[in-house]
C-alpha cells in the first residue's frame, strides 16, 4: 500500500493530525529544511536488484492499460536508477505498452531562475510581484529526468502553459495543448487545459517510483474545471509570466492556487487512504519501488462526490 510508513500511517489517522503537522512544519520550515539537507541517505532494501518489468507491465495491464491508452506518468528516477533500465529504456517501456496509437504524457514543470525559496514560500509577496520567464524549448524541468528526456524525443510536444506544465508524445499530443489559452482567464487544470483533456480522454494516471498521491496534479481538475462550484474564497492569486515562443515574447497574468492552500490545508494522507479504501487507487511495491495507478475519471468522480459531503475536500481547516 502507498501509506505504509509509520509517519504516513499516523497522518492518515485523521486529517486534523496532518493539518497540525503542516502548520508546525511551515512555521519552522527553515529549520526543517536544514535538518532534511543534513539527514543521511538511507538505502532502500533491494535497491540494487533489477526490477521485473514484465511483472510491472502485468500489473498496469490488469489495472486497465492497453494499446492506445493515454498515460500520465509521475516518476522519481532515483529509485529506478540501476534497476535494469536506464531513463530512455523506461520511457520505451511505457511506449511499448501503449503502442503507436497510445499517448505518453508527463508533468514537466519549468525551472525558473527567480523561483521562490522554500523558506520564503508562504511569507513572501514575490509570487505576485516577480515576472517568471518560461520558454517551452529551453526552460529546464523540475519534475525529474524522465520527463526531461521525454522533452528531447522527436515529435514530443511541451505545453506553453507555465503552470503544471506537461510534455506529451503520441497522437493525442496536439489535442491536449490546443485550447490551453482559449478562455480569458485560463487555469492550469481548467476548461481547455491539458489536464482536463486527460480527464476527457479517460487517461490512466501512474506513479512510478514515487508516492502518486503526493504528486497527483489531476486533483486540481475538480477545482479548476468546476470553479464556479468551488466553495473556498480567495483560492487563486495572479502571477505574471513572460512566455517565449521563438522570437515572440509576451507577458501574461495567470491565476493559480495560492500557496497556502496546498502547504497548510491539503490532507494528502487522508486522500490516499480514502482512494485506496474506495478501490480507486491501485498500489503495489516491486522490490522497494512503488507503482500506483488510478483512472482520471474515477479520481474526478470520487472528488466531486466527496465534495458534496465535505465542502473543499481534500482540503481542511479552510
Amino acid at each position: 500500500m502507498a501509506n505504509t510508513s509509520l509517519k504516513n500511517k499516523i497522518l492518515s489517522l485523521s486529517p486534523h493530525i496532518e493539518m497540525l503537522v503542516r502548520h508546525i512544519y511551515w512555521k519552522n520550515v527553515a529549520l526543517f529544511s536544514r535538518l532534511s539537507i543534513n539527514k543521511p541517505f538511507k538505502p532502500v532494501k533491494s535497491e540494487f536488484d533489477n526490477l521485473d518489468y514484465d511483472d510491472i507491465a502485468d500489473f498496469l495491464e490488469s489495472a486497465g492499460v492497453t494499446k492506445g491508452s493515454l498515460l500520465v506518468v509521475h516518476s522519481a528516477y532515483s529509485s529506478l536508477k540501476g534497476r535494469g533500465k536506464n531513463h530512455n529504456e523506461i520511457l520505451d517501456f511505457f511506449i511499448d505498452i501503449i503502442g503507436d496509437k497510445g499517448t505518453l504524457a508527463m508533468p514537466a514543470m519549468p525551472k525558473f531562475s527567480n523561483a521562490v525559496a522554500r523558506d520564503k514560500y508562504l511569507t513572501t509577496d514575490a509570487h505576485v510581484t516577480e515576472i517568471f520567464e518560461y520558454d517551452p524549448e529551453k526552460s529546464g524541468v523540475t519534475t525529474g529526468v524522465l520527463p526531461l528526456m521525454l522533452t528531447k524525443r522527436a515529435n514530443a510536444i511541451r505545453s506553453s502553459f507555465p503552470i503544471n506544465t506537461m510534455v506529451s508524445l503520441g497522437p493525442l499530443s496536439e489535442e491536449l495543448f490546443r485550447d490551453e489559452f482559449n478562455l480569458p482567464s485560463p487555469l492550469a487544470c481548467g476548461i481547455g487545459s491539458s489536464w482536463k483533456k486527460c480527464l476527457d480522454n479517460d487517461a490512466l494516471i501512474i506513479g512510478f517510483g514515487t508516492d502518486l498521491t503526493h504528486s497527483l496534479t489531476s486533483i486540481h481538475v475538480a477545482e479548476d474545471s468546476w470553479e464556479d462550484d468551488w466553495p473556498v474564497s480567495n483560492w487563486y492569486h495572479e502571477k505574471k509570466f513572460r512566455i517565449i515562443d521563438g522570437d515572440i515574447s509576451k507577458i501574461i497574468p495567470i491565476r493559480e492556487r495560492a500557496p497556502k492552500w496546498g502547504a497548510l490545508h491539503f490532507a494528502e494522507r487522508t486522500l490516499c487512504k480514502d482512494l485506496l479504501d474506495a478501490g480507486s487507487l491501485k498500489s503495489r511495491t516491486f522490490k522497494g519501488v512503488v507503482v500506483e495507478i488510478i483512472r482520471a475519471k474515477k479520481l474526478n468522480d470520487f472528488l466531486l462526490d466527496q465534495q458534496q459531503k465535505k465542502k473543499g475536500y481534500p482540503y481542511y481547516w479552510v
